[in-house]
């Protein structure tokens, strides 16, 4: 859907286990690095911080192998295992967040065009303005 880049997280309960699935990641990663840029985020310590200097890579047939290396159940799973693992990863489309994925909350943006949202409607995928609300 255009997407062009992105981020994700390495989170370690430490700074060695963290590293030791981060290095092979960004060894792939490495030569496709856009470096930093103010991107907006999924999350952040107050408001004024969802946007932020953003460690970024070209998406391509490269780096999408390592992503589906880092997250092997999809860009939607959240799987924690062992002392170290990925989360998080954002795709942009020209510098705006195209899908944003926030792992451990099990909630995603993905922002679309309004013809799109007319195809997925036809197609039975619900959107958020069709989900049941509790009252």
């Amino acid at each position: 859907m255009g997407a062009d880049e992105f981020t994700i997280e390495g989170v370690g309960s430490d700074a060695r286990a963290e590293a030791k699935v981060w290095r092979p990641f960004e060894k792939v990663v490495k030569p496709f690095s856009r470096g930093e840029e103010t991107r907006e985020r999924m999350s952040g310590r107050t408001a004024d911080d969802l946007t932020r200097s953003t460690r970024l890579w070209a998406l391509n047939p490269v780096t999408i192998g390592a992503l589906q290396q880092a997250l092997p159940n999809g860009l939607l799973a959240y799987d924690p295992a062992g002392r170290a693992w990925f989360e998080d990863p954002i795709l942009y489309c020209d510098g705006n967040l195209l899908l944003g994925v926030l792992s451990h909350e099990a909630f995603a943006v993905l922002r679309i065009s309004v013809l799109e949202s007319v195809r997925l409607s036809a197609a039975g995928f619900p959107s958020h303005d069709s989900l049941p609300r509790v009252g």
